[in-house]
């Protein structure tokens, strides 16, 4: 299964729906669902791609403005930005 590869000409920003600012703090993410399944793409000793038409359900807690904030959404995007660090782009409801 070989999914449609979307136009990248597009910058990120461009892309965008809605505009970004700069936020500190902790967060903390509850994953909804016990398992995914999907259509294995491919496999290597360091790791599997696979697919699905499934969402990732999460719930996410932060503070906005000093006040506790919990928001559901679903992850889109997790991507090792560095070897200790990941970056995690969730898309509220």
């Amino acid at each position: 299964m070989t999914p449609d590869v979307p136009n990248t000409s597009a910058t990120a920003a461009e892309r965008r729906a809605g505009k970004r600012r700069r936020s500190a703090g902790k967060v903390k993410l509850r994953i909804e669902a016990s398992t995914l399944e999907g259509e294995l793409d491919n496999i290597s000793p360091n790791g599997v791609l696979f697919f699905t038409g499934a969402d990732l359900r999460i719930s996410v807690q932060f503070e906005e403005n000093g006040q506790p904030v919990v928001r559901n959404g679903r992850l889109v995007r997790a991507q090792r930005v560095r070897p200790e660090h990941v970056g995690w782009a969730i898309e509220f409801d």
